[in-house]
């Protein structure tokens, strides 16, 4: 028995056999066509990630981060001690990043240490990128002072508690809000 394929069944499959044709691409000079570009860059500024940041809680602070770098390099380029500045906030940072992560080691509150953590993490962040212009030397120099002058904090605080270390904390966390940066600059340029 034979069977004979219908005419219907055989053109519903010719589309597939026969080779594509291809057509040059042709654009619109329409408005719309013109348009579109525009309103797209409009919606990816208004649902930027960038202006949901603005105000960080917990989580990825990376904006911060880049906020207070540039605050901060904007400042010490800005300033006539520029070299001298750029190095004492080195410093500085060093010693909060450090600070930091011993407090971190002595914390027994998982919270505390997350929150420890995080501080350490973003202010090494801000430090190595203020620190790139530096000689590596001088930025090691940098550190072995900052290593010395945390270990010195350290034994302060087991003798007389956190009391003594207030002002450092201020600091560290005036470098770190960009409403606070310029006075803080202008403190650390005058130790």
């Amino acid at each position: 028995m034979k069977t004979i394929a219908s005419p219907v069944s055989t053109r519903r499959f010719a589309k597939f056999t026969r080779p594509a044709k291809f057509r040059e691409p042709a654009m619109s000079d329409s408005f719309g066509v013109r348009l579109l570009p525009v309103l797209g860059l409009i919606l990816a500024v208004m649902i930027s990630p960038r202006l949901a940041y603005a105000q960080v809680t917990n989580g990825d602070s990376t904006w911060a981060v880049i906020d207070v770098i540039s605050a901060i390099d904007s400042a010490i380029e800005k300033s006539k001690d520029g070299v001298e500045l750029r190095e004492k906030v080195v410093r500085r940072f060093s010693e909060c990043s450090l600070m930091y992560g011993a407090l971190f080691k002595l914390a027994s509150n998982t919270e505390a240490k997350k929150n420890y953590f995080h501080a350490q993490e973003a202010t090494m962040e801000v430090q190595s990128t203020i620190a790139h212009p530096l000689q590596l030397e001088r930025f090691k120099e940098i550190e072995e002072g900052a290593k010395k002058s945390v270990a010195k904090m350290l034994d302060v605080m087991k003798r007389n508690g956190e009391k003594e270390l207030a002002p450092f904390f201020r600091s560290c966390k005036s470098l770190n809000e960009l409403k606070e940066i310029n006075n803080a600059l202008r403190e650390l340029s005058h130790e």
